[in-house]
C-alpha cells in the first residue's frame, strides 16, 4: 500500500524551473533517501510534500488517514514549553488511540450483536495503530529518544525556545521520531548530531515502522538505512532501487547503456544523411527519399547527462618540514579560565592522518584550535616542528568577510595574481561567471565551504587542521575533498562526523570526552571496534564480579546455617586456617588473571591476531573451569 503518491510535480523559482513535472511513489515502511547536487531541488521536494509551499501543478496525494512527521530548519516552540513537554506533545495520537480504546472496551463490555462486531472491529482497528505507534512503550521512549538524540539530562527542563539552534534542531526531531508517523520527512538529519547519535538515528530509523523520505549527504547512513534512492537532477526526479552504494554503481550503468545506445543512433543518422546527400537527385532517389522520410519521423534520443562537475581542489605545492609537526605537553585548554579539558598530551608526525571524535561540546573544535596556533591554552605548551605551516578551516567560514565576493576574498590574501589567475582558481571550485561577485553573505553553506577550501589551498600548508569540512559539501564535493586529502602528502587532523570520510583517510583516532583525549590506532570502524570490545569486557568482568560476590554471599549464608546447627559433640576439629586462606589467594589470583585476559581482548594486538585471540579464549575456558572447581570448594569449607 502507499503511503504517498506525487504526480506531475512543477515547480519554477523566478524563471529557474526547480522541479519539471516529477512523480514519485512510496510504499508504507518503504526507507527512501533523497540525493543530488546542492541546489538540486531536494528540500523543495520536502517541502512541497510537507504542504509549506504550493506546487505550480501537479497532485500530492496521502493515504487516507496518514499524518507527516517533518523537522523544519528553523524550528519554532510555544512560549514556556519545557523540551520534554515538547518531546512529550508528539504522543498526542498516542494518547487519543488510548482513551478511545479504553471508550471501546466499556462499550463492548455492553454490546451485542451487530453493534458488539462493529465495536470488535474498530476495537482491532485501534489496537493494530496503537503497535504501529508503539504506544505500548512509549513513555520509557521519550527518554531513550532524548539521551539517543544527543539532549543531556539537564535540558530536559529547560525552555525549548532557550536553546542553541542545534539543540531546538534535536529538540524538534525528538518529536517527530517520537510521534511515528506514516511519513517521515528529514533534511540533514546528521547536521547537528555527534558520531554517537548518529548511529543511535541509524538504529531507530531500521526499527520504526513509519515511511522515511530523508535527504542526506551522509554516505554510511544511506547505505545501512534505505533501500530506495531517488536522484534529483535538473528538474528530474530518478529512482534506483538499493542503497547509496547501488545507486552509484546502477547510475554509472544507466548511463553508459544510455551513452552507447545515444552513439549509435547518431552513427545511423550519419550514414543515413550521407547517403541521402549522395543520392537525391540520382539514380536512387526514390530510395534517399524514403530514407529522408524515415530519418525525419525518427524520435530522436536525447544525449545522455552526466554531471561530472565538482571541485577541483589541488595543492600546488606543499612545503616538507621535520618528522615532528605538532607536539603538545600538558595542555589545560577552556575558556574564562575553565578547563575543558587538562592534561592533554599530544604528538602528530609528518603524514600522518589524524581523525579527532567525541561529543558534542566535549572540546574537540577548542582543541583543534589550539594545535592549530588559532587560540592559546589556558597551561601547557605547544611545539610546532621545523617549517610546519599549517593550515585551518573553520566549519563556521567565520574568516570570511560577510561584505565580500569570491572574488575579492581570493584578492585580499593574494594581491599578486591576476584576474584571469584568480577567475581560472574559483572556476576550479565551481564559481563561474557572475558567481565569482556574489556577496558572501548571500552565499550557500555549500558555497561558503568551497570558497574557504579555495582559499585554503593557496596558502601551501605542510599540514592541515580541519574542522567539519564535509558539512555543507554535496556528494560530489565530499568526493572530491576526499581525493585531494587522500593525496595530500602533509599531516592532516581532521574533525568529521561522516563515518565513511573517517574510515577512508585517518588512521589514528584521538577521542576527547569526559574531559580526557585518548588516542586509538587505526580507523573510525577500527576504533568502534575497540571500544565494543571494552565495553563488552566491562560488562562480561562486572557481571563475573556480580556473581561471584553473590555466590560467597550464599555461601556465606549457607555456612553459617550449617555451623549453627552443627552439634559440638561430634568432635570435629576446625579445619586448617592457612588453606583457608591459600585457597581464597588462589581465587582471587584466577579473576585477577581472567580480568587480564577479558581486557587484552579489547586490545588491537589480539583481535588483530586469531591465533592470540584463539589462545587468550582457550586459557578464559581453563580459568573458568578452575574457578568454578576452587569456587565450589569454598562454598563446601565447613
Amino acid at each position: 500500500m502507499s503511503v504517498l503518491l506525487v504526480q506531475d510535480l512543477k515547480k519554477t523559482l523566478g524563471a529557474q524551473e526547480i522541479l519539471g513535472g516529477v512523480s514519485l511513489r512510496i510504499a508504507a515502511g518503504e526507507k527512501v533517501g533523497c540525493v543530488g547536487k546542492n541546489g538540486a531541488g531536494k528540500t523543495t521536494l520536502l517541502r512541497l510534500i510537507e504542504g509549506e509551499e504550493t506546487p505550480d501543478a501537479g497532485a500530492i496525494v496521502l493515504a487516507r488517514g496518514a499524518r507527516i512527521g517533518y523537522v523544519t530548519q528553523r524550528p519554532q516552540f510555544p512560549a514556556g514549553r519545557t523540551v520534554r513537554a515538547h518531546v512529550e506533545s508528539g504522543l498526542a495520537e498516542v494518547h487519543a488511540v488510548e482513551r478511545e480504546l479504553a471508550a471501546a472496551g466499556e462499550a463492548m463490555a455492553e454490546a451485542t450483536g451487530e453493534p458488539l462486531d462493529t465495536l470488535v472491529k474498530r476495537h482491532g482497528e485501534l489496537t493494530a495503530r496503537m503497535e504501529f505507534l508503539g504506544g505500548w512503550e512509549s513513555e520509557r521512549r521519550v527518554e531513550t529518544v532524548l539521551g539517543g538524540i544527543g539532549l543531556a539530562p539537564a535540558l530536559w527542563d529547560r525552555e525549548a525556545e532557550t536553546l542553541s539552534g542545534g539543540e531546538k534542531s534535536r529538540t524538534a526531531m525528538a518529536r517527530e521520531l517520537i510521534s511515528v508517523p506514516d511519513l517521515l520527512l528529514l533534511d540533514e538529519p546528521t547536521n547537528h548530531l555527534d558520531l554517537a547519535g548518529i548511529e543511535w538515528l541509524e538504529d531507530y530509523l531500521r526499527t520504526i515502522h513509519s515511511a522515511v523520505l530523508m535527504v542526506s549527504h551522509d554516505r554510511r547512513l544511506l547505505d545501512d538505512v534505505v533501500e530506495t534512492i531517488v536522484e534529483v537532477e535538473r528538474g528530474r526526479l530518478t529512482r534506483f532501487p538499493g542503497n547509496y552504494s547501488r545507486y552509484v554503481e546502477l547510475k554509472e550503468e544507466r548511463y553508459e547503456f544510455a551513452r552507447r545506445e545515444w552513439e549509435q543512433e547518431q552513427d545511423y543518422i550519419r550514414k543515413e544523411e550521407a547517403f541521402i546527400k549522395k543520392h537525391i537527385g540520382g539514380q536512387r532517389t526514390g530510395e534517399a527519399k524514403g530514407r529522408r522520410r524515415r530519418l525525419q519521423s525518427l524520435e530522436r534520443r536525447s544525449r545522455p547527462y552526466n554531471d561530472v562537475r565538482r571541485p577541483k581542489i589541488t595543492f600546488r605545492r606543499v612545503e616538507r618540514g621535520g618528522e615532528q609537526v605538532v607536539e603538545a605537553a600538558g595542555l589545560s585548554i577552556g575558556y574564562g579560565g575553565r578547563p575543558m579539558l587538562a592534561g592533554v598530551d599530544v604528538r602528530i608526525g609528518r603524514g600522518e592522518r589524524v581523525g579527532v571524535v567525541g561529543p558534542n561540546g566535549a572540546g574537540k573544535s577548542t582543541l583543534l584550535r589550539v594545535l592549530a596556533g588559532r587560540m592559546a591554552p589556558l597551561e601547557g605548551k605547544v611545539t610546532r616542528g621545523y617549517r610546519a605551516s599549517g593550515g585551518y578551516f573553520d566549519q563556521d567560514t567565520s574568516d570570511l568577510r560577510e561584505d565580500g565576493t569570491p572574488y575579492s576574498e581570493i584578492r585580499r590574501d593574494h594581491p599578486q595574481m591576476t584576474d584571469l589567475e584568480i577567475r581560472s582558481h574559483l572556476a576550479r571550485f565551481l564559481f563561474r561567471g557572475d558567481e565569482v561577485d556574489r556577496r558572501v553573505d548571500r552565499l550557500s553553506g555549500g558555497e561558503r565551504a568551497r570558497l574557504s577550501l579555495a582559499r585554503l589551498v593557496l596558502t601551501e600548508p605542510s599540514w592541515l587542521a580541519l574542522d567539519e569540512p564535509t558539512n555543507h559539501l554535496d556528494l560530489a564535493g565530499r568526493t572530491a575533498l576526499e581525493e585531494m586529502l587522500g593525496e595530500f602528502p602533509g599531516a592532516l587532523v581532521c574533525i568529521s562526523h561522516d563515518r565513511q570520510f573517517l574510515d577512508d583517510l585517518v588512521d589514528t583516532i584521538l577521542e576527547v570526552e569526559g574531559g580526557e583525549v585518548r588516542t586509538f590506532r587505526g580507523n573510525y570502524s577500527e576504533y568502534r571496534a575497540r571500544r565494543a570490545a571494552e565495553a563488552a569486557a566491562r560488562m562480561a568482568e562486572g557481571e563475573h564480579r556480580r556473581q561471584a560476590e553473590e555466590g560467597r554471599r550464599r555461601a556465606a549464608a549457607e555456612k553459617g546455617r550449617r555451623a549453627a546447627e552443627r552439634e559440638p559433640a561430634r568432635g570435629r576439629g576446625p579445619r586448617n586456617p592457612w588453606a583457608f586462606r591459600k585457597l581464597e589467594e588462589t581465587i582471587i589470583a584466577l579473576e585477577e588473571e581472567r580480568a587480564k585476559l577479558l581486557d587484552s581482548l579489547g586490545s588491537a594486538e589480539v583481535y588483530r591476531d586469531g591465533d592470540a585471540c584463539r589462545e587468550t579464549q582457550i586459557r578464559l575456558a581453563e580459568i573458568e573451569r578452575d574457578l568454578g572447581e576452587k569456587n565450589r570448594e569454598w562454598e563446601e569449607w565447613g
